[in-house]
């Protein structure tokens, strides 16, 4: 099928990647830019989404009592606190950038007459229902307001346009029609892809292997195929972090119904690599590494020191669980002691839990592969054989399983895959050869890296914006000469052009836009920005929602003052 154009003699000022949570605040952003000084027309800004509808982590808003999303559903009613220690509903779209925008969290509550009911609740942290109901209402809005999403469709290509511009090629999955849209400036917004471990990625897709990611929308049809089970099941958890323990207490909850109905107890391995679950550190000391100015600090550092830091901080936010949570399954797992205890003194054979929780800890996961021993005589339907390592005594250990829950934790690196594929990544240094390793660095390296890469001269470098002189065009400010002077660091760099060598390394502004190399052939001035994809060069908060809403205004002033 030939593809379609939009606006076939038309370009977009900004096409975004995504339509999750980070660009919309871009959206929102964009709106509240004065339009008699903004370069960046609201009709000509569109968003391509593959769900054909706006959704927020579907897969993890687990249902509990009375439709309310909950940690747990049996014997402590915690609300269940968005992901990381360090979200107060103050940390929305908007609020931090501009209180008075139409699209905080609290604007949301006005609107749904559920403002003075929510103070009420003495609990400055929303469920995660309401929040994806936040989301959605700020979605609308935008729209309403004249912003364009191109939803169901997924963006399979990016390449070089006429013109100055960027062509964006996507698929229209429900009927496999191929677009084509050209703009002036992209902004990626991948979001994270479902990340397996190695040896189990061999042996996918399978129905009774899913991620934390796809947990809702498959755990139900997951377990149907199970029901009639002549014996009782085995089920894996993989990981030891917060969506790993969410979903072991609900499949806990779900298999206790499933066991008692069929007199049978179920088994639930937790699968952890290291000694025990760890505590998130959610103090207000800790979390000020998520305060919007302390990007600033994380990008300025040396690239040795700024690693250092992230890893210093990583428990608050990776591979651990909120106390609450952890004070929950440990109280389960107490509950479900007392009840063997109970049964086998009085001589029953099996307690009345239906489900038994057991965390396997130094294991990692070693191999896995499809077994032969099915779930029922008269069934083909196999299990996994699945063998693990001991992490200090090295020894071997094998475990048949009848279904794998993975919650380990998610790949941010499509953007990269779709650059190097496209004719835009020589811009870069990037070739579809180029590592997946390949790194971000901040732009006061760019000009060092440059003028060690051969013949190649460092291009004018502004140190928070990243804008360097290319050539003349009388867009972005470049200069067709060539000039001296000192760049951010007060190094003497004179520019000129020269051939793009392959690179290992990309460059990204404090702004959150990627610095193509000096070519020898024409200047590169489409601008691509990345949003969640850089941790590594501004800190932790990169992929959560405390600085979305500063970013977004920071991205669009950008933009705008340099198109």
């Amino acid at each position: 099928m030939a593809p379609s154009q939009d606006h076939p003699t038309g370009v977009y000022d900004v096409i975004g990647l995504g339509f999750g949570p980070a660009n919309l605040a871009v959206a929102g952003a964009l709106l509240e830019q004065p339009r008699e000084t903004c370069p960046i027309s609201v009709n000509k800004t569109l968003f391509i989404e593959r769900y054909h509808e706006f959704k927020w982590h579907p897969g993890m808003l687990l249902p509990g009592t009375r439709m309310q999303i909950r940690r747990v559903q049996f014997y402590v009613d915690h609300t269940l606190k968005l992901r990381g220690n360090n979200t107060s509903f103050l940390k929305d779209l908007a609020t931090l950038r501009s209180p008075q925008s139409p699209i905080t969290f609290i604007a949301y509550l006005h609107a749904q007459n559920r403002l003075v009911d929510f103070i009420n609740r003495g609990c400055n942290t929303p469920t995660r229902k309401e929040y994806s109901d936040y989301l959605a209402y700020v979605a609308r809005y935008v729209q309403g307001q004249g912003i364009k999403v191109a939803y169901g469709e997924n963006v399979i290509a990016i390449e070089e346009g006429r013109e100055g511009t960027v062509q964006v090629h996507s698929k229209v999955l429900a009927t496999g029609e191929t677009r084509v849209r050209r703009a002036r400036n992209l902004i990626v917004s991948p979001g994270g892809s479902p990340s397996f471990p190695r040896c189990i990625q061999t042996i996918l897709p399978h129905p009774r292997i899913i991620h934390s990611s796809e947990y809702l929308s498959s755990v139900e049809p997951m377990l149907a195929t199970m029901k009639a089970a002549t014996r009782s099941l085995n089920i894996a958890v993989v990981g030891a972090g917060q969506s790993a323990v969410e979903v072991l207490l609900n499949l806990n909850s779900r298999l206790t119904s499933m066991g008692k109905s069929a007199d049978r107890e179920h088994n639930l391995h937790l699968i952890v690599r290291g000694g025990t679950l760890k505590p998130s550190d959610g103090g207000p000391f800790a979390n000020q590494i998520y305060n919007p100015e302390y990007v600033d600090v994380m990008y300025d550092l040396p690239s040795d020191s700024r690693r250092r830091v992230i890893a210093e901080h990583k428990d608050t936010n990776y591979g651990t669980v909120n106390p609450r949570t952890l004070e929950s399954l440990y109280e389960v797992m107490y509950d479900q002691k007392v009840d063997r205890d109970i049964a086998e003194r009085g001589g029953n054979a099996l307690p009345v839990t239906g489900a038994r929780i057991t965390i396997r800890n130094y294991s990692n996961v070693s191999s896995a592969e499809i077994s032969a021993q099915p779930l029922q005589a008269s069934t083909e339907t196999n299990s996994f054989s699945v063998v693990f390592q001991n992490t200090l005594t090295q020894d071997f250990s094998e475990t048949t399983y009848d279904a794998i829950i993975c919650a380990t934790g998610y790949e941010r690196n499509s953007w990269l895959k779709l650059l190097k594929a496209s004719s835009l990544g020589r811009h870069f240094g990037l070739r579809a050869t180029s590592s997946d390793k390949t790194r971000l660095s901040v732009d006061r390296d760019f000009g060092v890296a440059v003028e060690k890469n051969g013949d190649c001269a460092a291009p004018i470098m502004n140190g928070k914006n990243g804008i360097f002189k290319v050539a003349a065009n009388g867009r972005n400010g470049h200069s067709q000469t060539p000039d001296m002077r000192n760049n951010a660091d007060g190094i003497h760099a004179p520019y000129a052009s020269t051939e793009t060598k392959v690179s290992e390394t990309l460059y990204i502004s404090r702004h959150y836009r990627l610095l193509p190399l000096p070519t020898a052939d024409h200047e590169f001035i489409p601008k691509i920005y990345l949003q969640g994809c850089a941790e590594e060069t501004h800190g932790l908060s990169e992929t959560l929602l405390s600085v979305m809403g500063i970013r977004a205004g920071e991205m669009v002033e950008d933009l705008c003052s340099n198109y």
